[in-house]
């Protein structure tokens, strides 16, 4: 059994938006061709697309047909886009209830819709353009079977992303109807067994493509609950390519597939789970954010470098638990994406990292099921991929970001 040796208390998760930046970079080499051997891509082949006196903290990202980029920012100007060549086409967007405000701004609608890039709103529960500041557009979500409330993330706790996708002519969103008042194991295991639903935006029709709580094994028989504890598990799942929709199965350890119809197809096995054991003060160390917003009573409020080694060492001393157990409560996986040409690439959680975050290894699964470890630069976000190329934000040294990208080496 795990617990605490004093429970944790219930901590009230404050509204945090912020935003990833991305750019450009060169055509890469061959690698070598040993597939054991990880693909070490260091900085020499970042290249930086242009940087902003507003960027912050970006949470995500999106490259349009016309090779721009829009980054969503963590405050306002919450979108700030970067031309091809290196201009500025525009940096918008404020907090506030007015009639072109954004009250929370939840991700992109990956993918784009129109060769435009569009945002997902949780308040305005609408899709709304954004790269055209000039000419306010907006797709609306309110019916009757998807409710204002119905479309939530299924990721980080502590940011209200949420991810959406295009499809053909549709747009994929997941529904949950999953509450706080369930208590947070129920209100975990709903939005993990959310419906994707697929919206035409010309007819406004709905229809629901996949429920993942159907179709998904039960994670829950191998989680140990105990009081105050939850899974902190994330919902994974893209477009990868025509009209298939790729979902992380945490029980089968494989990426099912599901066609335009709902139907199944051959899922893709991944490689052994990347941990099954987690130490205590590994484990405190991926769960510090929800203890820092604990202690400051807010989300993106930090503590000094001094009293945060002070509360993770108080964390990690009242966690009880065998390893195994601890290792049930954390995402073996923190983000998943696909190119275009249906290459899937999943992230595993660095446990040395800490704060339920990836660090430099993505795995590169082709479609045949072929799997390379890939090692982006130091620093580097990745948000988007291409078929040769990934998209994200690059810190420097001196922790200023910039929208970069890097060129992937074949093999």
């Amino acid at each position: 059994m795990v617990r605490f040796a004093r429970p944790m208390t219930s901590v009230r998760i404050a509204v945090c938006v912020s935003v990833a930046a991305l750019a450009t970079a060169c055509e890469g080499e061959p690698d070598g061709l040993d597939p054991d051997i990880p693909i070490e891509v260091d900085a020499s082949a970042i290249e930086i697309l242009d940087t902003s006196d507003s960027l912050a903290v970006v949470r995500d990202l999106e490259v349009l047909d016309d090779g721009s980029v829009w980054v969503l920012n963590e405050r306002a100007p919450y979108f700030i886009g970067f031309g091809a060549g290196g201009e500025l086409p525009g940096a918008h967007g404020r907090d506030g209830q007015g009639p072109r405000d954004f009250p929370m701004p939840s991700g992109f609608l990956t993918g784009g819709w129109e060769g435009e890039a569009w945002v997902f709103d949780f308040v305005r529960h609408a899709m709304i353009r954004v790269s055209r500041p000039e000419e306010w557009a907006e797709i609306p979500l309110r019916s009757e079977s998807l409710p204002p409330g119905s479309v939530q993330g299924g990721m980080n706790m502590l940011a209200p992303s949420v991810r959406t996708a295009s499809l053909g002519r549709e747009i994929i969103v997941p529904r949950s109807g999953g509450t706080m008042q369930e208590g947070l194991l129920q209100y975990r295991l709903r939005l993990l067994g959310a419906d994707l639903v697929a919206v035409d935006p010309e007819t406004g029709g709905f229809r629901t493509m996949v429920s993942l709580g159907e179709v998904l094994d039960d994670p829950s028989g191998d989680f140990i609950a105990s009081e105050g504890g939850f899974p902190l598990w994330y919902r994974l799942w893209a477009v990868c390519g025509g009209d298939l929709v790729r979902v992380y199965d945490r029980v089968r350890n494989q990426l099912r597939g599901f066609g335009g119809s709902g139907t199944e197809v051959e899922p893709v096995d991944l490689p052994p789970v990347p941990f099954t054991e987690v130490s205590a003060r590994q484990f405190a160390r991926a769960v510090f954010g929800l203890r820092q917003a604990e202690v400051t009573g807010a989300v993106g409020v930090r503590l000094t470098a001094e009293d945060s080694a002070r509360v993770l060492d108080q964390l990690a001393g009242t966690v009880r638990g065998q390893p195994h157990e601890l290792a049930s409560y954390l995402p073996r996986y923190v983000d998943f994406r696909c190119s275009e040409d249906g290459t899937m690439w999943m992230q595993p959680l660095d446990l040395d990292l800490g704060g339920l975050r990836g660090g430099r290894s993505w795995l590169r699964i082709a479609a045949d099921g072929a799997v390379r470890e890939v090692r982006l630069p130091e620093r580097f976000d990745a948000f988007r991929f291409r078929a040769s190329r990934v998209w994200g934000v690059y810190r420097d040294e001196n922790d200023i970001a910039s929208a970069a990208s890097v060129a992937l080496p074949r093999g």
